[in-house]
């Protein structure tokens, strides 16, 4: 698989020249067209403060979203710069849309999208649009990340699922030939007597493509699976986390929580989100 398009989603300037040092990083190693993308959203005061919006206040709020834009522009330019990559900056207007469903317009024609994990307590809106409508794989980049080589080694969370399918096809994008793989299974494991067929072979499938796969089972016990992940890829020395994201409905997602909403909060690695 080839990398030939990396888009990076802006969404603050905290987190913007992390965001823009690890993507140039991989664009210069996959030889990837790289394009920054930020998206103004509409000026919006909340009903509480009962303010009417004169064309004086929507300039001043404007003025400060165009003001962000350009340090977060400018981080990304001087990211590329350092990268010796091509850089192409998008800013965008929401129009009546969310910032997310605006960004994922761009997205949809990358290989793959790369995001800031939000800072604890913060909102996560538009990268969880992106994970969810934009159809692209989602690196998502954790604070204060130091651009490292993703390449050499991947723990990809493995059930007999669609998203986490297109998971273990997806890592692809990012692994070196030769590199490491665990299918990681979180649950009971199967019986001794019986093989593990859909972990099995999609470990075969990706030892074909030149990488070294083993089939790991981890009973979560009190734990919660996100937590045994994690400590899987702390163990193994993973690169990066590869999952498949939102495996359920949007009521059980807010009811219960998920897998993916904890690795979006506290990943303490990249984790590559397929959906």
């Amino acid at each position: 698989m080839t990398c030939r398009t990396i888009a990076l989603c802006f969404t603050d300037t905290q987190s913007a020249e992390t965001l823009a040092a690890t993507g140039a990083a991989l664009a210069r190693r996959h030889g990837a067209h790289l394009l920054g993308l930020h998206v103004l959203p509409d000026p919006f005061v909340h009903p509480s403060t009962s303010i009417y919006l004169t064309g004086e206040i929507v300039t001043q709020i404007r003025t400060g979203q165009r003001d962000t834009a350009h340090q977060i522009e400018t981080a990304f330019l001087k990211a590329a710069e350092s990268e010796g990559v091509t850089p192409e900056w998008r800013c965008l207007e929401a129009r009546l849309v969310t910032v997310g469903e605006r960004l994922c317009e761009s997205a949809r024609a990358a290989d793959l999208v790369l995001v800031a994990r939000p800072e604890q307590g913060g909102g996560g809106r538009p990268q969880e649009e992106l994970i969810r409508n934009a159809g692209r794989p989602v690196l998502m980049i954790p604070p204060g990340y130091a651009p490292a080589t993703l390449g050499a080694s991947a723990v990809i969370g493995w059930s007999a699922t669609r998203e986490a399918t297109r998971a273990a096809h997806d890592a692809r994008l990012l692994l070196n030939e030769g590199a490491e793989v665990v299918l990681l299974s979180v649950e009971k494991a199967p019986d001794p007597q019986e093989r593990d067929y859909p972990a099995n072979e999609m470990a075969a499938m990706l030892s074909r493509h030149g990488l070294k796969a083993t089939v790991t089972h981890r009973v979560p016990n009190e734990r919660r699976i996100a937590e045994v992940i994690e400590r899987e890829a702390f163990e193994t020395g993973a690169s990066f986390i590869a999952t498949g994201a939102f495996g359920h409905s949007r009521a059980y997602d807010f009811v219960l929580g998920t897998v993916t909403h904890d690795l979006m909060r506290d990943a303490k690695r990249p984790v590559l989100f397929s959906k």
